[in-house]
């Protein structure tokens, strides 16, 4: 363990030494102790590991990554979160630098055993297992990642359905919204509530990473965020308001201020609610729309309220 902890250190120092045909040595030496059983030994096995492909590159691996990668498979499965973070990190290192390295079929395979990680309970195995997602979606099309995570909406855990939600906002992100907007809004069709509000928070994520990109698409979801303004489920709406906040900061000063008058007119009816996570997010949704629509349209919209005759509305 603490040899290849301290190979893992010296990584660096050797390549500056242009010692990298002993690094590759070193590499074999590893990767033939995969099969170690105790789990802290393994995760600093799997540490150097990381620390040599880092060095020397993909391409100069010793072993080739198209051996290393089918060995590294079974070891995602591992329960231990030192293993789980260092063997993650090792694939998601790959899947970014060198995922044409190996087999389509090698990731469809490691796509399923991500989603295992995904019940981690510390929070940097779980990032980095979306992120390995958007790798993996860039390297091999973003279709067999996306039918994955989709599937994976319909599980009772919440946190396992965040991860995906992120993981679909991270794809969308990689790979461009097109690819993932079709199915994703296909999806909004189940009459399930877990994998609607999944859909709308993936939708909530990815207009917050795609930024100004939205613009391309805000007619596109307006029909799936009036929808879900409507329901009588109010995760539904305070998830949808949440779209419309990012959505309304990420088109600030692009002409779309039509179809986001069109939302705020749907949005504006839930501030009389009491759920304290809706008033939060619907009172957000009405400052992104403050930034893109102007704190004018938005004052003539509490002006009304003021001279309501009922007391509560005022």
């Amino acid at each position: 363990q603490q040899a290849a902890d301290l190979i893992a250190r010296i990584a660096v120092v050797m390549k500056q030494c242009g010692e990298e045909q002993m690094m590759g040595h070193l590499g074999l030496f590893l990767y033939e102790y995969l099969g170690e059983e105790y789990p802290e030994v393994l995760g600093s096995i799997l540490g150097a590991l990381k620390a040599i492909v880092n060095v020397i590159g993909m391409t100069k691996m010793t072993p080739p990554i198209k051996d290393l990668l089918p060995r590294l498979t079974p070891i995602l499965k591992n329960r231990h979160e030192k293993v789980q973070e260092n063997c993650i990190d090792l694939v998601g290192r790959i899947a970014d630098r060198g995922a044409e390295l190996a087999p389509p079929r090698e990731w469809n395979r490691i796509c399923f055993d991500l989603l295992e990680l995904l019940k981690a309970h510390k929070k940097a195995i779980r990032r980095a297992t979306v992120n390995t997602f958007g790798y993996i979606a860039k390297a091999i099309g973003p279709h067999d990642v996306l039918s994955t995570l989709l599937n994976n909406l319909k599980v009772q855990e919440r946190q396992l359905r965040i991860c995906t939600t992120v993981a679909i906002a991270i794809v969308a992100e990689t790979c461009g919204p097109f690819t993932v907007l079709p199915a994703l809004m296909n999806e909004y069709r189940v009459p399930e509530l877990n994998v609607q509000n999944g859909v709308l928070k993936s939708l909530s994520f990815m207009f917050e990473y795609i930024g100004e990109m939205a613009k391309d698409y805000i007619y596109a979801v307006t029909p799936i965020l009036e929808d879900a303004l409507m329901d009588r489920d109010l995760v539904h709406r305070q998830t949808a308001a949440w779209t419309c906040k990012h959505l309304a900061l990420g088109v600030h000063g692009l002409g779309c201020e039509d179809a986001l008058q069109h939302l705020m007119n749907y949005v504006w009816p839930n501030v009389f609610e009491n759920s304290p996570h809706l008033i939060m997010a619907v009172f957000d949704a009405i400052d992104g729309f403050r930034i893109s629509l102007g704190p004018t349209k938005v004052l003539q919209y509490l002006l009304q309220g003021l001279w309501h005759p009922a007391r509560r509305v005022r």
